[in-house]
């Protein structure tokens, strides 16, 4: 071997040894890179009056056991060991059987005949971090829970809670559909009607604030109308959440419910729904109800619009699509009051603007045509 391949060989061992020293000396700083390491935020949760009553007695409890025994000779000694044998018995509870009970509940199932509203409104009143609630209407929102809610609603919001309600959009087929199932007719219509006017005071009692963010930036109270039927309900407070099914015949708060974690099989599916459903639905301030009728029949539906600057009023809806489509005779359109002509809108003059209009209220571009409302009487301005 030559001299200059030798001094080549003997650089690269020295390269392959500091590379080994930095690598050992790597590992041999990563426990201390890890305690150094800022300890995960614990989520803050609301003391139970239950366990602050427990631990006052308590505390009373080994004062009084304490005074008792002072006549125990050698006492400090006594006390010592007795203390060394419960803390002992303690820390083996919290750290070895606590978190195996913990981790076996984890994944169980609790079964409860119908919905707790009452509980349920308990639970929420704790919760730190969401609240989520899926139903075609909810009683929560109708008396006599209204006013709990709406306080409940308040003080979680003041918190940085994140609060989601999915009601069903009671002018779809699938609302038809599931009052046929209820076999009580008309009922719905009504109960969404109260709900929304729950919503509707806590959203003026909001604008007092700044809204919902003006009473904390990482809160918001959002209601949305979906239009398909996802066939389940779900109240959720935090990780934990009570689920249902559609039942036949009665509604779901009467129906058996299945209390799980988020973590959990069900609980994961249940609220992947959910999502599926929230980015699917619109805001309910953002529809309005547009009513079509033609020589056969009436039909009122709660559609997406977009007023240009202009005052134009432009609709879009498969349903009211479908509708002209089938009609027999002129179709006539109402919309607050007022009677309108329903007009296939130039997307050459106006569909760039009213693509861009959707997309930042609703978070897309409808798949069907854009209606306008037009009207004939020269004494209403703006719309048509």
């Amino acid at each position: 071997m030559a001299f200059g391949d030798y001094r080549g060989a003997d650089d690269d061992d020295r390269r392959r040894r500091a590379l080994a020293r930095r690598e050992a000396s790597r590992w041999r700083r990563i426990p201390l890179i890890r305690w150094l390491r800022p300890l995960p935020r614990l989520r803050r949760h609301a003391p139970d009056p239950r366990w602050i009553t427990g631990l006052v007695v308590g505390l009373a409890a080994i004062l009084t056991l304490g005074w008792i025994g002072r006549t125990v000779a050698p006492y400090w000694p006594n006390f010592a060991l007795n203390t060394a044998a419960d803390l002992i018995g303690a820390v083996f509870t919290i750290y070895v059987i606590t978190p195996i009970i913990e981790r076996a509940g984890q994944g169980g199932v609790r079964e409860h005949a119908e919905l707790d509203y009452s509980q349920f409104l308990d639970h929420a009143g704790r919760a730190t971090s969401v609240i989520r609630i899926l139903d075609t209407y909810s009683n929560l929102l109708a008396e006599p829970y209204a006013q709990r809610f709406e306080a409940m609603v308040r003080a979680a919001v003041a918190r940085g809670v994140s609060i989601r309600v999915l009601l069903i959009n009671p002018t779809t087929m699938a609302a038809e559909q599931r009052d046929l199932e209820l076999g009580r007719a008309d009922e719905l219509g009504p109960m969404l009607e109260r709900n929304l006017e729950t919503v509707a005071r806590l959203h003026r009692a909001f604008e007092q604030a700044g809204g919902p963010r003006g009473l904390g930036m990482a809160a918001d109270f959002q209601v949305r109308l979906y239009s398909s039927g996802p066939d389940i309900t779900m109240y959720r407070w935090d990780d934990r959440a009570l689920v249902s099914f559609y039942p036949v015949g009665k509604l779901s708060g009467r129906a058996e419910q299945l209390e799980v974690t988020v973590d959990s099989a069900l609980g994961s599916f249940v609220n992947n729904r959910f999502q599926a459903v929230w980015h699917a639905a619109a805001p309910h301030q953002a529809l309005t109800p547009i009513t079509v009728t033609d020589d056969n029949i009436e039909r009122t539906y709660l559609v997406r619009f977009v007023d240009l600057d202009d005052g134009r009023r432009f609709v879009a809806s498969r349903r009211v699509e479908r509708f002209m489509r089938r009609s027999v005779g002129e179709v006539a359109a109402a919309n607050r009051g007022q009677d309108y002509r329903l007009e296939a809108a130039d997307r050459h003059e106006v569909g760039a603007v009213l693509d861009a209009a959707f997309r930042r209220i609703y978070g897309e571009i409808p798949d069907t045509a854009y209606l306008l409302l037009r009207t004939s009487d020269p004494s209403v301005g703006g719309v048509g």
